[in-house]
């Protein structure tokens, strides 16, 4: 069943879906800005040798932090310009635009 997210119960899913990824996780947005939790969370990914992928169409990394997302092993980016859309996934679940399902 879906559920329509506010801004704070999606971060909240957000990091529960990145937690209880154990073999895929997928985050797709249009901007990438990952805040302290956020990094915590694919460093562990990364230690677990989850494979990340990111997909952005802008960034608003600081150099250091497109560095450290380079250092990351199992962590991949790519660019996709003209990206208007969210979708969060990992193998149990699915967050899109607001919308949680399982």
């Amino acid at each position: 069943m879906a559920k329509f997210l506010n801004t704070s119960a999606t971060n909240y899913f957000l990091e529960e879906l990145i937690k209880s990824a154990s073999e895929r996780l997928i985050l797709i947005s249009p901007f990438l800005k990952l805040n302290d939790r956020i990094k915590e969370l694919l460093e562990d990914k990364n230690r677990l040798k989850i494979d990340v992928r990111i997909i952005y169409g802008k960034s608003e990394l600081q150099p250091e932090e497109i560095n450290w997302l380079r250092s990351l092993d199992y962590v991949r980016t790519s660019f996709c310009k003209n990206l208007h859309a969210k979708c969060y996934i990992n193998e149990q679940g699915c967050i899109s635009g607001g919308i949680i399902s399982a």
